[in-house]
């Protein structure tokens, strides 16, 4: 079997470490959020303030009243709550790259590489004598790690992003696009009507834009869930393990089985 390289050990064990879950949040972050924001959100967005039309010639009026209709771009606040979501998970993974990329060997043709092959070949006798307890040393050296801790905290930091501009969304711009905006601030002499444009259209997209991030904070709930159950799971099955080959090695050091290492003081007075 051919070896793996650096980048193929990086996403098999970033594969292994993402549960379906969070597969599929990040299916939904990608296509249900960022690409439908950029192509739906962007050009029914970006002419907001030219298309929001007061009834007044007074100048400055419009800008004023444009600015407490909308103090915050509700384009660019979903920008900024997609691009901060996606940073945790973006740590994650930066996490998982140096962790991985630090166990990897540098060469594997090194001299102790060499020296440990022809240890092997010298004591081959022994080691095919343990055959059990050498199968279960190979499984352990070949399993993928995992970074369930680092998972569940950047699960954690994903439920308090999305949670908190779940909640500043509904503060600054409810449920609602209203399609007439009274305002008189100077230097607006007047009460003036102001209207904006496709209304309809901006409240369907705020209600998506809410329900998708609704469906992500739920997937998150789930995937921590999930994390956690892992997390105990592996707990329980690293405890047997320790256990068995703790078994096998006083089963091995009592006499029994084969005995594996034989001191130096014997050696020399054979």
């Amino acid at each position: 079997m051919a070896k793996q390289t650096a980048s193929e050990i990086i996403f098999i064990t970033l594969n292994h470490n993402l549960t379906l879950i969070g597969k599929a949040w990040l299916v939904l972050v990608v296509f249900l959020r960022i690409l439908v924001l950029l192509f739906a959100g962007y050009p029914l967005f970006q002419d907001e303030q030219e298309r929001f039309v007061c009834n007044t010639i007074q100048p400055g009026c419009a800008n004023v009243c444009y600015d407490m209709f909308a103090p915050l771009s509700l384009f660019r606040f979903w920008l900024v709550q997609l691009t901060t979501l996606c940073l945790p998970y973006a740590m994650f993974v930066i996490h998982v790259i140096h962790k991985v990329s630090s166990g990897l060997p540098a060469d594997s043709g090194t001299s102790e590489s060499i020296k440990a092959d022809s240890i092997y070949k010298i004591h081959q006798e022994s080691f095919r004598n343990a055959s059990l307890c050498k199968t279960v040393v190979k499984s352990e050296k070949g399993r993928v790690q995992y970074f369930t801790g680092a998972y569940i905290l950047h699960l954690l930091l994903r439920i308090l992003v999305e949670a908190g501009f779940g909640a500043a969304h509904y503060y600054l711009f409810g449920f609602h696009i209203p399609k007439r905006f009274m305002c008189q601030q100077p230097p607006c002499t007047t009460m003036v009507d102001c209207y904006i444009s496709r209304p309809t259209e901006k409240t369907i997209m705020l209600n998506f834009m809410l329900g998708a991030a609704a469906l992500s904070l739920l997937l998150n709930v789930c995937d921590l869930i999930c994390a956690a159950k892992r997390s105990v799971r592996q707990k329980s099955k690293g405890k047997m393990l320790v256990e068995k080959m703790y078994a096998e090695e006083q089963y091995y050091l009592s006499g029994t089985g084969i005995k594996l290492w034989t001191p130096a003081s014997s050696r020399l007075k054979m």
